[in-house]
C-alpha cells in the first residue's frame, strides 16, 4: 500500500491535477490530505467548494484528510459525509495505524481552526489509547511539533505545538507528517527514533510517497 501526501493546497486546483494525472500512472491508491484546503481565508461555503473539487479529483482513491487552521471548522461535516474524516480518528490499514488531529495550535492571526495546547494533548492521548499495542503507528497533524526543524519561521523562532511535541516524546510513534508552515516545508528532524517531515506547500513542488509497510517516505516531486 503506498499513499501519496498532499499539503497546503490554498485552491491550487491546477497544480494539484497535474500531481494526481502523474500519480494516476503509478499503483499508488491512497491520498493522506493535510488540510488548508481554500486560497486565504474563506467562509464556510467556499471553504467546502474548494475541499469538494480536491476530493473530486482523487475519487477512486481512499482519502484520509485532516483540516489546516484555515480551513473552516464545519468542513469537517463534509469530510465525514465523504469517508474521507481523519481528524480526531485512528485508521488502521492491516498493521498500520494513522492517528489524524488537523488545525493548530493558537497562532497569532486568530485563524479559524485553532486549539488550545490543552485540547490538542488531551485529545492525542485519547486517540493513543485506540491505537494497535504491535501496530507500527503514522502521527498525520496540520501542526508541527515545537523547536524541531519543522516549526521554524524566518525570525528564528519556532511556532510549533507544544503538545504535539509531548505526545510523540511518550507515545514514539514511528513517523509523524506535518505541515502548516510553509517555510520549513521539506524539512525532517527526529525526536528520538520518531522521524518527523514537514511535507511543504504544495505550489511549491511538494508532494511525497509513504509506503505504509514499511512506513518509508520519499519526495514525489
Amino acid at each position: 500500500m503506498r499513499a501519496v501526501c498532499v499539503a497546503d493546497i490554498h485552491g491550487d486546483i491546477e497544480t494539484l491535477e497535474k500531481l494526481e494525472k502523474s500519480v494516476s500512472m503509478t499503483d499508488i491508491d491512497q491520498v493522506i490530505l493535510l488540510g488548508d484546503f481554500s486560497k486565504g481565508f474563506k467562509d464556510s461555503v467556499e471553504n467546502e467548494k474548494d475541499i469538494k473539487k480536491v476530493l473530486e479529483i482523487f475519487e477512486g482513491y481512499n482519502i484520509m484528510a485532516i483540516p489546516g487552521n484555515c480551513d473552516q471548522k464545519d468542513i469537517i461535516n463534509h469530510l465525514m459525509r465523504a469517508n474521507a474524516n481523519l481528524h480526531r480518528t485512528v485508521v488502521k490499514r492491516e498493521n498500520v495505524n494513522i492517528v489524524g488531529f488537523g488545525g493548530s495550535n493558537p497562532t497569532p492571526f486568530n485563524t479559524p481552526f485553532e486549539y488550545p495546547e490543552e485540547e490538542i494533548l488531551t485529545c492525542l492521548n485519547q486517540l493513543f489509547d485506540k491505537v494497535d499495542k504491535d501496530a507500527k503507528v503514522v502521527l498525520v497533524v496540520h501542526a508541527p511539533p515545537y523547536d524541531t526543524k519543522c516549526d521554524l519561521v524566518p525570525t528564528g523562532a519556532h511556532v510549533g505545538s507544544k503538545s504535539v511535541r509531548k505526545i510523540i516524546e511518550d507515545k514514539k510513534p514511528g513517523l509523524v507528517l506535518c505541515s502548516h508552515i510553509h517555510e520549513s516545508g521539506g524539512k525532517e528532524d527526529k525526536i528520538g527514533e520518531t522521524r518527523i517531515l514537514n511535507i511543504g506547500r504544495m505550489s511549491e513542488g511538494n508532494a511525497y510517497i509513504l509506503n505504509l509497510e514499511n512506513l518509508e517516505i520519499i519526495r514525489y516531486t
